[in-house]
């Protein structure tokens, strides 16, 4: 709000949408009113009516005279940093989940595409790769761990020039 980033996520167990955010998880409705993009929200027993606009980047929400910005992130990709270098070293957690396999160890020689976890998150396994060729540094999670949004899942070793 009020130009704030919040960092959440919106899933589906099959039967209803589950709104994920760094307070807690909601459990909520979406239901279409007939008119183009409007719906109305279902919440802890509160109503609201929105409409939603879809753009190539983003989904903007219209609510209460207000206009939220929603960015998307695909959970496949690897959240690198923006500064290039050292980030690209790292595989990021696109969200949070569960890790269910561990492929490689710290000190194993490893080439880009490899292998290097399996990951789950909203009940979708994702392979999560080697960004280049290297050498592991930090593999901080076992198989069975939980990890949160953003949290650092592998680490190579930095480049030598």
């Amino acid at each position: 709000m009020d130009g704030e980033e919040t960092d959440c996520w919106l899933g589906h167990d099959g039967s209803r949408f589950v709104l994920n955010t760094p307070t807690g998880a909601v459990a909520c409705q979406l239901d279409p009113t007939g008119l183009p993009g409007g719906y109305k929200l279902r919440a802890k027993g509160v109503v609201r009516e929105l409409r939603l606009a879809v753009g190539p980047e983003a989904t903007f929400v219209h609510m209460d005279g207000r206009t939220y910005e929603v960015g998307r992130v695909d959970p496949a990709e690897r959240l690198a940093g923006s500064d290039g270098g050292a980030s690209d070293d790292r595989l990021v957690a696109p969200m949070p989940g569960v890790v269910v396999s561990v492929a490689v160890k710290p000190g194993d020689a490893v080439e880009e595409g490899q292998p290097l976890l399996v990951i789950e998150s909203m009940k979708l396994e994702t392979t999560l790769t080697a960004p280049r060729d290297g050498v592991v540094a930090e593999m901080p999670f076992a198989e069975g761990d939980s990890f949160g949004l953003k949290d650092i899942l592998a680490q190579l070793a930095p480049e030598e020039e």
